[in-house]
């Protein structure tokens, strides 16, 4: 009865320690470090670029919310923040090597990166390179983030896409989801290339960009095909 009791204490202090084994999940944000304002005239060449430097640090604002929102909902993970020139290591490989190639070094990359790191998964964060405006009828790219308008509308827009990417292993789970603008006639709007925007027309940007960061950061950690297996 003795050993029994013993096997049994053992077996217990064995499950008891093994399920309080953390696991670990870098956190990679990137996000540029300027606005940029677009316009869409109507034709390409009456279309513009121009950038502002960000009146707020918009990377160190996400990663403030992904961190928060992420412990809050997966109590039994604990999350450490990564360099994202680990990420640009991966995009430079992405483009240059032919998938074969890749689909290897993506392998490596993340074995690595798990190995240095001690964690179990890699979640990215980043503002989407490019995307095709659909406001205005035409089929601009729009990159970076910050305002955009056009003549074939009277609203403005700021704007914001972000891109998630979770590595647990092999080929990452993507995800894009959740409104990328705000819309409203009085933002700051620029008609003229030769016109600038003050900087308190770009402080007006600031409040609608962090709630689109939030909200896209909760419409991807609600996604359960994404962070699948976290819980």
């Amino acid at each position: 009865m003795r050993h029994i009791l013993l096997a049994l204490i053992t077996l217990l202090l064995y499950v008891s320690a093994h399920s309080q084994i953390t696991r670990n999940v870098g956190l990679m944000v990137m996000i540029e470090d300027s606005l940029t304002h677009h316009y869409i005239g109507n034709s390409a060449d009456d279309n513009f670029v121009q950038r502002y430097a960000a009146t707020a640090d918009y990377q160190f604002y996400a990663v403030d919310t992904a961190l928060v929102l992420l412990e809050e909902n997966f109590p039994k993970w604990d999350f450490c923040t990564m360099e994202g020139d680990h990420f640009l290591v991966y995009e430079e490989n992405r483009e240059k090597l032919r998938p074969t190639e890749f689909r290897d070094f993506r392998q490596n990359w993340f074995n690595t990166l798990k190995e240095d790191y001690e964690v179990d998964a890699i979640l990215v964060i980043r503002n989407s390179p490019r995307f095709t405006d659909g406001i205005h009828w035409s089929n601009t790219d729009i990159t970076g983030y910050g305002i955009y308008n056009g003549s074939r509308r009277s609203h403005n827009n700021v704007y914001i896409q972000l891109e998630f990417l979770f590595f647990s292993s092999g080929r990452p789970l993507t995800h894009i989801q959740g409104p990328i603008f705000r819309q409203d006639k009085n933002y700051p709007r620029i008609d003229e290339e030769a016109e600038l925007f003050a900087e308190s027309d770009l402080l007006q940007t600031e409040e609608p960009l962090k709630e689109l960061i939030v909200n896209q950061i909760e419409a991807a950690i609600s996604n359960a095909n994404l962070l699948r297996g976290l819980r």
